[in-house]
């Protein structure tokens, strides 16, 4: 887990490794081949269906792997270069599933992100997707997680209760750091834009509060402030000044932009005719099998 936790810490500053599984055939575009023939025409019927009640537009896509991009940045550049959803209700949602990675990825669109919430993706992929891929049952996981999709977009979906422990193992501590991670380059492309360069103490300052709340002790409040405000103040000038620098010189790395979503035309014609303009809202939720 530590060598995964320190590729991923490279990721950000390697530029984007996102490749084009090409054009979409259907609403199930099964490139890792996970599925039979039938398996697909099942689960394309089903999703035809939905779009046809509702407007709303899911497509299931299996890669065979990432290419080194991260699940959540392939996802989000997949749903932007498809345009998955309607153009005027951005409501699509992408279920992505990288074969060697293991991965899941539930990627919703702006205009579902109220009925479909992280907290009701996360479970799709924890208690229906990952129990039937560990069996090799990969139809039943997307068949289930489908209609689990097609359910919260109703508003009849609920998630059984967790039965965590509480206790925290070591994949998810590192998870966690590198979450963070990713937060911090993702909050130091956004400081880099402003002129002014007083943002990072202001952060700073609070996140020494947030750990004075959490610990409930004052003297590591204190402490926490003393270090991360002039923490936070010498990063936001270090990284405004370097914005500044390539921003003048035209040589833009990729990773100033925060994973940019883009805007542009309507979907991919074809046989299937394409999707209907839509766009990503950053909302939805990963897992691993």
């Amino acid at each position: 887990m530590r060598k995964v936790f320190l590729l991923l810490l490279a990721l950000p500053l390697l530029g984007n490794a996102y490749y084009s599984p090409g054009k979409p055939a259907g609403f199930v575009n099964d490139y890792a081949e996970m599925l039979a023939p039938a398996e697909v025409q099942a689960l394309e019927g089903k999703l035809t269906s939905f779009e046809k009640e509702t407007s709303n537009e899911l497509t299931i896509v299996t890669v065979p792997d990432l290419g080194g991009d991260t699940i959540e940045n392939f996802a989000v550049k997949l749903f932007e270069e498809w345009k998955i959803g309607k153009a005027k209700n951005d409501n699509g949602v992408l279920l992505l599933i990288s074969r060697d990675d293991r991965e899941a990825r539930i990627e919703v669109g702006y205009g579902l992100e109220g009925a479909l919430t992280d907290a009701q993706s996360f479970p799709i992929i924890d208690q229906i997707i990952v129990p039937a891929f560990r069996e090799g049952k990969y139809y039943e996981g997307l068949s289930g997680a489908a209609d689990a999709i097609v359910a919260a977009t109703k508003g009849e979906y609920a998630p059984e209760p967790s039965r965590a422990s509480g206790k925290l193992d070591q994949d998810t501590i590192w998870f966690i750091i590198t979450a963070a991670w990713f937060a911090l380059v993702w909050l130091g492309s956004v400081l880099a834009r402003s002129k002014s360069w007083w943002g990072g103490g202001v952060v700073g300052g609070v996140l020494g509060i947030i750990v004075t709340i959490f610990f409930g002790f004052l003297l590591a409040g204190l402490i926490a402030l003393a270090l991360l405000v002039p923490i936070g103040l010498f990063l936001d000038y270090v990284v405004s000044r370097e914005y500044q620098k390539a921003k003048q010189s035209g040589r833009m790395p990729r990773w100033w932009g925060g994973g940019g979503l883009g805007h542009g035309g309507g979907g991919f014609g074809g046989g299937f005719g394409g999707f209907g303009g839509g766009h990503s809202g950053g909302g939805g939720a990963s897992g691993r099998w």
